[in-house]
Parts: structure tokens; C-alpha cells; sequence
């Protein structure tokens, strides 16, 4: 019998919109203040990779973010954590963190709960246009440069995932989104970050 190994995997957490009342991630023609996001791919990606190993353990990083003000509004990390139940992932195989509200706060928690826990391997899943700003705060930023002296950290593409295992429903949904006007406009703005960072001008908060 194939030994299954357990893995942390965490997700780190996007958009959310208001539909009809439910709030939910958000698809490719949706996003934030950023522009589109497409992180429901997250959650879906994280469902797959659960069916393959059981032994699968999330942490979800996110809280209110960009919906601080709006009265009512959930973090992202419950809203996530709920996709994931409703694709069976067992509530017992997930944990939240509700305090982060973007990308470099999500990794410094990261880094706390790894230090904490004494985890020496884990994983985290983004959209694949997210992955040169992670890797640019994973190397330079405060509170964060040191995040792989205390563990190995494996960057998964949601997009990588989610085309393994069901690409004939994804190929074409991916595809013409990347392609698309409001695609590249995120991912300038993502390039002009990691530019930022690298040049010390990025804001931190």
C-alpha cells in the first residue's frame, strides 16, 4: 500500500463579492480594488489535492481586508473555509486565520504560525499571475525575508491543480482569461509591486 504523507497547505485568501446576499470568492471576471482575481480557483484547486491526500491539512489566511468598512462583510479566511466543506473537505482539516488583510500580512501570519507549530514543510496556493509578488516578499520583505530558514516553502499554481485534474472543464475558462484586457492590467499591477519591492519603495502595512 502507497504511504499517504500529510501535508500543510496553506491558502491564502483574495477577493470576496456580495451575491444576492452570500458572500463568496470570486471568479476571473471578478475582483477587488486590484482588479480581477479569480481566486475561487483557489478553493476548487485545494478540493482536488484533498481528494488525492486525505491527510491534507489547510490553513486559511485572511480577514476582512478591503471590506473592513462595510457593515456585515465576513473574513475571507470563513468564506473560504465554507467553499471548502461545501467541496468536502472536512471542517476538522481546516484552520483560519481572520487578523491578515492582504498578501504581506497573510505572510507574516504564515510565518507566526509556522514558528509556533514548528512546521518544517508546508505549502501555498495562489492564482498563478500572484506568484512574482509572493516570491518578491518571500525574499526581501520585513518580517518575512527569513520565512524559508524556518521551512521549506512550495509555491502551488491554482491553475497548475486545477488543469491536472479536470482540465477539459478548465483549459479553456484559464485560457481566455489570461488572455484577457482585465488579466494583463492585474498583472502589470503586480509586476509594478514586485518592482517596488525590489527597489525598497513598496508600502508595508
Amino acid at each position: 500500500m502507497e504511504k499517504v504523507v500529510k501535508q500543510v497547505i496553506f491558502i491564502l485568501g483574495g477577493a470576496l463579492i456580495n451575491d444576492a446576499g452570500i458572500w463568496r470568492t470570486t471568479n476571473y471576471d471578478e475582483g477587488d480594488n486590484f482588479g480581477v482575481s479569480g481566486d475561487r480557483l483557489r478553493v476548487i484547486a485545494a478540493a482536488y489535492l484533498y481528494r488525492e491526500n486525505k491527510n491534507s491539512f489547510f490553513i486559511v489566511l485572511g480577514g476582512r481586508g478591503q471590506l473592513k468598512n462595510i457593515s456585515g462583510s465576513p473574513a475571507v479566511a470563513k468564506v473560504i473555509k465554507s467553499e471548502l466543506i461545501n467541496l468536502a473537505v472536512p471542517a476538522r482539516g481546516i484552520s483560519i486565520e481572520t487578523k491578515s488583510g492582504n498578501t504581506y500580512g497573510q505572510l507574516k501570519a504564515l510565518k507566526s504560525i509556522i514558528k509556533k507549530n514548528k512546521i518544517r514543510q508546508a505549502a501555498i496556493i495562489s492564482n498563478r499571475y500572484h506568484f512574482k509578488r509572493i516570491k518578491a516578499m518571500l525574499a526581501l520583505a520585513p518580517d518575512v525575508k527569513s520565512l524559508e530558514r524556518v521551512a521549506k516553502i512550495k509555491l502551488i499554481s491554482a491553475e497548475a491543480v486545477v488543469l491536472k485534474y479536470g482540465e477539459k472543464k478548465w483549459k479553456k475558462i484559464i485560457d481566455l482569461a489570461y488572455w484577457s484586457r482585465a488579466m494583463s492590467e492585474r498583472i502589470k499591477l503586480e509586476e509594478t509591486g514586485v518592482k517596488q519591492i525590489k527597489q525598497g519603495k513598496y508600502i508595508w502595512k
